[in-house]
Order: C-alpha cells, then sequence, then structure tokens
C-alpha cells in the first residue's frame, strides 16, 4: 500500500465485509524491527475499539438478568464516588456506556503511563476517581472518557467475580472462533503479535508499550483483521451466541447520531454508520460500518505520533465506497511540531543574548525609578514562569491529557515542550542570579 511508504508506517492490516461474509483479508508491510511480514492473522493493540466489547459484556449481563443498565453505579459499587457524593449517586451504568457520567477526558487519561497489573487494577482505578469533579451534571453532555469504560470493567469483574481478561474470552473470543484475540497478555497460543511504533519527528521507532490493567475495559483488546471481521459479522447477524437484544436494537436503530454501547452512531455522505477509532501508543485503528448497506471494514496499523497520518480512516472509507480522504498528517500537529522547534530555537537565543546584556555588557535594569525598576526586574521572570506553567499544564490538558500522557502518544512533541520548560527554568535562575549579583555589587561599591 503505498500510503504505509508515503508515512512511514511499518506495518497493517484491513479486513472487509459485506452481507455477513469475509470479502477482503490482507496484511502490509512487517511486524516489527526483525521484519517478519503482517498478516491478517497478526494481533495489533486494538485501542478504544475495546470499549464496544466491554459494552457488550455489560448488556449480555443485564439481559441475563444481573443488572440494569439504568440502575446506578452505586448500587453495584457502594464505594463508586467523584469529588460530588451527590451527583456520584444519580451516575448509571448507562451515563457510563454512553459518555455521559459528566467524567472529564483528562480525568480518563491520568493513568495512561501505568503499568501495574495487580488483580485489583481496576478497582484501583475506580478508587481514584474519588477526587474527580464532574465536568456536568450527570446524563446532561456528552464527554468521552475512558474512566467510564475502566469503572465498567470493574463492574463486570465485581459481578462475574473473575478478571475481565477471563470473561472476554468466555463470553466473545471462544464463541466466535476470535484465536487471535486476548486482553493485553496473551493467556493462549496466538500468532506473533505487531510491535507498537512510536514516531520521532516523522520516523517510527519500535517501542512496545503494554498499559497496565487499570485501562483494560477501555484499551486492552489486542486483535487481528480476521478476528475483527468475524465480530462485524457477529454483530450486523445479530449472533444470539453473543448480541444481547439491546445491542442489537442499537446497532438497527436508525436515531440520532450518538455515543452508544461503544460506538459511535453517525452519518457520512447521507448513510448511516457505526464506526469506532482507536489509539494507543504505537498503535492506530479505526472500524466502521454501514449499516444500510451492511458492509465493515477494520483498519489496525502499528505505528501512532505526531505526524501518523489520517491513513486508517483513508482506508476504511475507501473500501466502504466512501469520498477519498486525505490521508496527510494533519496540520494541526505538523504545525505544533515545527513550531515548537522553532520555538525553543528562538528561545535559546533570546536566552543567550539575554544573559550576554546582564553579564558582558553589564547592562542593569535598575536604572530609573522605584516601580518601574521592579517592574523591569521581575516582570521577565514571571513571563517565563507563566509560560513554563502554560506548557506543563493548560496545553496538554486543552486536549484532554496531562504532560506525562501527552509525551507518552507524541514523544517529539513532549520532547521539545519539556526543553522549552527547561531553558525558561534555567533562564529565570540565571537571570536572577546575575541580577542579584549586581545589585550587591552595587551596594558594595556605595559604601
Amino acid at each position: 500500500m503505498d500510503g504505509l511508504e508515503r508515512l512511514g508506517i511499518p506495518g497493517a492490516s484491513i479486513g472487509v465485509v459485506q452481507q455477513d461474509k469475509v470479502v477482503h483479508l490482507r496484511g502490509f508491510g512487517r511486524i516489527g524491527r526483525a521484519g517478519e511480514p503482517v498478516t491478517p492473522q497478526t494481533p495489533f493493540q486494538l485501542a478504544s475499539l475495546t470499549k464496544s466489547f466491554t459494552a457488550l459484556v455489560v448488556l449480555q449481563l443485564a439481559a441475563e438478568g444481573h443488572l440494569s443498565i439504568d440502575d446506578p453505579v452505586v448500587a453495584h459499587m457502594p464505594y463508586f464516588q467523584t469529588a460530588d457524593p451527590r451527583a456520584s449517586r444519580q451516575i448509571t451504568i448507562r451515563h457510563l456506556l454512553n459518555h455521559r457520567s459528566g467524567i472529564t477526558t483528562l480525568d480518563g487519561n491520568r493513568y495512561q503511563r501505568t503499568r501495574y497489573r495487580g488483580a485489583d487494577a481496576t478497582g484501583r482505578a475506580v478508587r481514584r476517581l474519588a477526587s474527580a469533579k464532574l465536568q456536568a451534571p450527570p446524563g446532561a453532555r456528552f464527554q468521552y472518557s475512558n474512566a467510564n469504560y475502566a469503572t465498567l470493567a470493574h463492574l463486570i469483574e465485581t459481578l462475574e467475580q473473575e478478571p475481565l481478561e477471563d470473561v472476554l474470552e468466555r463470553r466473545v473470543f471462544s464463541p466466535l472462533g476470535m484465536a487471535n484475540t486476548y486482553a493485553q497478555v496473551p493467556r493462549k497460543p496466538v500468532a506473533a503479535p505487531a510491535k507498537g511504533h512510536l514516531q520521532w519527528f516523522g520516523l517510527a521507532r519500535e517501542d512496545h508499550i503494554i498499559a497496565g490493567r487499570m485501562m483494560m475495559g477501555a484499551g486492552g483488546v489486542v486483535s487481528s483483521a480476521e478476528d475483527m471481521a468475524k465480530y462485524l459479522i457477529a454483530l450486523s447477524a445479530q449472533d444470539p451466541r453473543i448480541v444481547p437484544q439491546a445491542f442489537a436494537d442499537a446497532w438497527q436503530n436508525d436515531g440520532a447520531n450518538a455515543y452508544i454501547f461503544g460506538w459511535h452512531r453517525d452519518t457520512l455522505d447521507r448513510r448511516r454508520i457505526m464506526f469506532h477509532d482507536g489509539a494507543n501508543p504505537g498503535f492506530r485503528s479505526v472500524m466502521m460500518y454501514d449499516t444500510a448497506a451492511r458492509k465493515g471494514a477494520v483498519f489496525l496499523m502499528n505505528m501512532s505520533g505526531t505526524l501518523e497520518g489520517n491513513l486508517h480512516y483513508g482506508a476504511v472509507q475507501y473500501a466502504l465506497g466512501q469520498p477519498p480522504v486525505d490521508i496527510s498528517p494533519l496540520k494541526i500537529f505538523a504545525n505544533m511540531l515545527w513550531g515548537s522547534a522553532i520555538l525553543l530555537i528562538t528561545l535559546v537565543m533570546a536566552f543567550g543574548l539575554s544573559i550576554q546584556n546582564l553579564w558582558i555588557r553589564r547592562a542593569a535594569p535598575w536604572q530609573t525609578g522605584t516601580l518601574r525598576r521592579g517592574i523591569a526586574v521581575v516582570l521577565p521572570s514571571l513571563t517565563l514562569a507563566g509560560f513554563a506553567h502554560s506548557l506543563w499544564f493548560q496545553v496538554p490538558r486543552s486536549f484532554g491529557i496531562n504532560f506525562a500522557g501527552a509525551s507518552l502518544f507524541y514523544p517529539d512533541l513532549g520532547a521539545l515542550m519539556l526543553a522549552q520548560i527547561v531553558v525558561a527554568m534555567v533562564w529565570i535562575a540565571a537571570r536572577t542570579a546575575l541580577l542579584l549579583q549586581r545589585l550587591k555589587n552595587q551596594e558594595i561599591n556605595a559604601q
């Protein structure tokens, strides 16, 4: 595929189904640095495509009478609580399923870097929400948050009294014969999995990351194009082995565009589609289904980064006969990356000139009145401190993630931003030290 070479993507796999039959399966490129080729059986991290599996199990439990999706979460987990105890009691399982709990995107992304694999991991994820401030009253507004599905994962484990990995295998993977599908770490013989690759300034570097169990229900399933084709067929055919009636109704319902039960429902080129995309560090994925044509596609690739491009959407939309998609890197991320590089160079140059003025040329900013002198001394340092604070907190949070998480997904951009922060802080320290020394020298000379 030309798009892989153009964007520097090591490997990818695609599956296409129509009228409950597989019509196309193919692998491209390589699994990792060893050069082993990708096949339709190669497992890739699905990232947020996982949410459809988690939602499916919850709906199975509802169909079996273990819960109602309109139950308050506290009815099954009394310790579930956010920073607003009263509002927490109003959050229902349906709110979690449809991202209408009020929990923010940021609170859902706080633990992307965790590698903890203990049996109590999903419980820890729930208890850590005790300090989370709701962005809106439960049910009032859609806001995508991994925390919703981390909570659902713990709900499943609480009701089933077994690890989510085993529940998914027993309830979904095994019945459909998804031989190369598992949750995070395989517990059965599978094909060699694809290795994740992170971009550094457009160049893919193998960096295989497996998240901790806190993120399992939101982004932990690993699967192949072949197995995902089986999954799409099962959903389309409303396979009674895995598809409860509530899910079948949502799948076929021609209702308003919304997020429902682990899927986005939307209209594309005047055609009703169900879709979800996913991003884990080193992986990108998307699945899409045209409900009228009963045609679906899934595309998996083992690279992510600032300049990853849009090949995953381009591939599935082409497979479904949708209008062409520009697969080039998004301009906003390209501008952020190269703009950050230019800003870093500018900061270093300005830092050098500033120190030169203060040390070599002996320029002093306090030769005017007391107020103006104070402003001239303090304001530049405050500006630099504000700049560093903004890069560390405000800029990442505007994308719904903290600095550590942003650096995990976009290491090149994170490195540039960290370098800018370091330069700003060193500049403040150097400037303060030189100004204090100059002031001390002037006082000595005055004596």
